[in-house]
């Protein structure tokens, strides 16, 4: 997969690559069943890291909008980041559900043997 040089990539590209794992799926090939796999396999192993950025960007929206500040993000009545919590709450739990599908496309992560280590006691 062709990696931009991140010095050359525009700001919104970097911060859609940050929080969407689609953002990452588009440019990899699934032509074919070994590409999808790959894919399948990509999503098992990094898509709870992008739930988890979700989930933290909706709790602080939570707690900015019940906090002493709240008030400044509420118009007509409307408290918008609790509008924005359930927003990004949701895309949380659809980067876990991508997840858990993809596991049981993939399969489970593949473990590495344990290995012998000398004692150095």
């Amino acid at each position: 997969m062709n990696q931009p040089d991140p010095k050359n990539t525009p700001v919104h590209h970097t911060v859609l690559a940050y929080l969407l794992a689609p953002w990452h799926l588009k440019g990899m090939p699934k032509a074919t069943p070994e590409e999808k796999l790959a894919r399948a396999a990509w999503c098992r192993d990094h898509c709870g890291t992008f739930a988890g950025r979700w989930m933290l960007i909706a709790l602080g929206a939570w707690l900015i909008q019940v906090s002493p500040l709240g008030f400044l993000f509420v118009i007509a009545g409307i408290p918008l980041l609790a509008l924005f919590f359930m927003v990004a709450f949701l895309i949380g739990i659809a980067h876990l559900v991508a997840q858990l599908v993809s596991q049981k496309r993939a399969g489970p992560p593949r473990i590495d043997p344990p290995v012998d280590r000398d004692n150095w006691d």
